[in-house]
């Protein structure tokens, strides 16, 4: 995206999370900072936070499970939330969810390991949101292959240093993202790392 004002930066610690108000028009942008890092992404209308980034729309309104340059994340009313305008690093998973506390102790036989579902009712917590308003998520740079058969597993990301995938906003939103702190299988190639997270000025946005 060609000169634009940045309009905010954050760098995500490993493990972290951020969430914040985009205005429509506004473009964000995540970034892989070392590569092969996942970032879970989810979204709310600001107008309406029981309006949220909705899966099962999203994968048929694009026609793919698959997302990339073009496709539109769609809310659970089926209202386009964030275009996608640039896209590297790929794949990006729509099918995985997020991961939580719970499901690594049945997966991985440890008890409170902290997950995306976590760090999203903390980064949440001051829209007076929950653990049952958080949607399944679409996750950055995720890598799930998914085979004929119909099996699929978790992969170390193609992502690396400086891939990006970069949104418009299409509606007023809250999003949310967290720097998926998962070390206990291959999702982020056994390492957090950072993510870079930034807010311009895009097209369509008058500020």
């Amino acid at each position: 995206m060609a000169e634009a004002r940045l309009l905010t930066s954050s760098v995500i610690e490993p493990g972290g999370y951020i969430a914040t108000k985009i205005i429509t028009g506004q473009v964000l942008r995540v970034t892989n900072i070392e590569g092969k890092q996942v970032g879970d992404l989810i979204a709310f209308a600001a107008d309406d936070l029981s309006e949220r980034f909705w899966v099962s729309n999203t994968i048929r309104l694009n026609g793919s499970i698959y997302l990339t340059t073009g496709n539109v994340l769609y809310s659970e009313l089926s209202r386009p939330m964030l275009q996608i305008l640039a896209s590297s690093g790929e794949p990006h998973d729509l099918l995985a969810g997020s991961c939580n506390a719970e499901i690594d102790n049945v997966r991985y036989g440890v008890e409170g390991h902290r997950g995306c579902v976590e760090n999203f009712c903390e980064a949440l917590r001051p829209w007076g949101l929950r653990r049952c308003d958080i949607p399944m998520s679409f996750n950055l740079f995720m890598n799930c292959p998914v085979r004929p058969d119909g099996t699929w597993s978790i992969e170390e990301p193609n992502a690396g240093a400086g891939d990006y995938v970069e949104f418009l906003a299409k509606m007023d939103l809250v999003v949310a993202l967290s720097n998926c702190p998962q070390d206990l299988n291959p999702c982020n190639a056994g390492r957090r790392k950072p993510l870079l997270w930034e807010i311009f000025h895009g097209p369509g946005d008058a500020g």
